[in-house]
């Protein structure tokens, strides 16, 4: 966009250019999406143009779409509020990507991504495959991400190419983590339709700052998780992290399992505490009486040559459909450690449980920051996920596990089979451990409020869930140490 801007507009600069003194403003760029406005509708379609013809020969798979839309001044904000939907529209009448990779006449497929087949290509070691266009030209992209990715001064593109390496072909669990910011359409909404003395220099004003301050927050946010989870985990050479897409309040990472938790829980929480600094943020958080904006994040951990689509779409399901859902509670966490080989299907890992026999749920999400603070959120944090691993992980003075393995796995089949199987085992257990002070507070450590089994939710809402399956299931990916 902005090298598109720089061609249709000589001299363009984001920053100084304003629609009542030059010919476009850039609004909005973050999250796939970008709003500009332009004095001239011709300049317009030559940008969309420009923008299209350029991601079909440099990204034939990436689908992307532009409308010229006009309004009079004063109506920025209704303009706004309808554009979207009218995108959709002219999106709606386009040919899908589909269209563009025809299989008649009968081509060979592509390797990796399956279109058909554009030539052959020889990639390290391995001999000569087919390859579509797309992937011809992720290809071709690949040593200037390494750059941009590498973030130093001069470049350094073999640290990235280590991570690459170490994801691609030594780590032996990896991780999909996919965040999303919560309340950013309501404050978005905030400017756009607000009528208390907003016209439309006021609202383009707001927007920008919008963009801009998300930008700089997940960007910070970012640097700060990567720091930390090296602190906490490491040291590592280069932390086993690759972002894939750092762009407004959208962050999706592919990252080695041991550190998936403990990178998502950091980025979270430095989420949290730039959007509550940021100076271009604060009069609009202030206006809706809000000191900050959370994320939600889904954590899809799954083994190295898991298909990486079906990762992806778990890792955004669990940040949409659990994380996202405690806006009122800010940032939350919502992970998977996938131990089967089929498709994900989210709705049925939740209530394996339940279809067994048992009644138990996860209580995922967990909330992480500020939000964790709130009394609604008991047995749901970070720090009781936390508390209850280290649980299932300490030992005595000869190394012996305090709730030893056989125990633990007794009592997940006792919450398979109801809450009064659950309770019964966890009480002979109890029993069992009353001798020994330091076996009866690990134990209690797994409950909530002294339960196994507890009820979360009110009326048709509540639920019965435990803490046990997701503790033992995040055992293998929780750092043992904090640094």
């Amino acid at each position: 966009m902005h090298e598109a801007l720089a061609q249709v507009f000589q001299g363009f600069d984001r920053h100084t250019w304003r629609i009542e003194t030059h010919d476009a403003e850039l609004l909005v760029a973050a999250a796939g999406r970008v709003s500009v406005l332009v004095k001239d509708r011709v300049a317009g379609q030559s940008l969309v143009t420009m923008l299209t013809c350029r991601a079909l020969e440099e990204a034939p798979g990436l689908d992307l779409c532009g409308a010229v839309f006009e309004y009079e001044e004063g109506e920025l904000g209704k303009l706004l509020s309808t554009a979207q939907p009218q995108l959709a529209a002219v999106r709606h009448l386009r040919p899908g990507t589909a269209g563009r990779f025809l299989r008649l006449p009968l081509v060979a497929d592509c390797a990796s991504s399956g279109l058909p087949a554009e030539g052959l290509r020889r990639e390290g070691d391995e001999g000569p495959a087919p390859r579509s266009a797309e992937a011809m030209k992720k290809l071709a992209a690949y040593p200037g991400a390494l750059n941009r990715l590498s973030g130093s001064v001069p470049p350094d593109p073999q640290r990235m190419r280590k991570t690459v390496d170490r994801l691609g072909l030594e780590a032996d669990w990896v991780a999909i983590v996919h965040a999303d910011g919560n309340g950013l359409g309501e404050v978005f909404r905030s400017v756009v339709e607000s009528e208390n003395g907003h016209d439309d220099r006021t609202r383009a004003d707001a927007l920008r700052s919008l963009s801009l301050g998300v930008d700089e927050c997940a960007a910070r946010a970012l640097a700060t998780a990567l720091v930390e989870t090296n602190r906490e985990m490491g040291p590592y050479d280069v932390v086993p992290v690759l972002p894939l897409v750092v762009g407004g309040d959208d962050l999706t990472v592919v990252c080695e399992g041991e550190v998936a938790l403990s990178f998502t829980r950091h980025y979270l929480e430095a989420f949290e505490d730039e959007t509550a600094q940021n100076e271009r943020l604060r009069p609009l958080l202030d206006a809706l009486e809000r000191p900050y904006l959370g994320a939600g994040a889904g954590v899809a951990i799954v083994k190295r040559n898991y298909p990486f689509h079906f990762a992806y779409e778990l890792a955004e399901q669990l940040a949409t459909e659990e994380a996202k859902k405690v806006k009122q509670w800010s940032s939350a966490l919502a992970f998977v450690a996938l131990y089967e080989s089929s498709a994900p299907d989210l709705t049925r890992i939740r209530t394996s449980v339940s279809l067994s026999g048992g009644s138990s749920r996860s209580p995922s999400p967990y909330l992480v920051g500020m939000g964790s603070r709130d009394e609604r959120a008991r047995g749901r944090t970070w720090d009781d996920l936390l508390r209850r691993v280290r649980a299932l992980r300490r030992r005595d003075e000869q190394g012996e596990l305090l709730i030893a393995r056989g125990a633990a796995h007794d009592l997940r089949e006792g919450v398979c089979l109801g809450r009064k199987a659950a309770a019964s085992r966890f009480e002979l257990l109890r029993t069992r451990y009353s001798g020994d002070r330091f076996r009866a507070e690990a134990l209690e450590h797994l409950t909530y409020d002294g339960d196994l089994v507890w009820t979360v939710g009110d009326g048709s809402e509540s639920k019965e869930v435990t803490g046990l399956l997701d503790a033992m299931a995040a055992l293998p990916f929780v750092p043992e140490v904090t640094r």
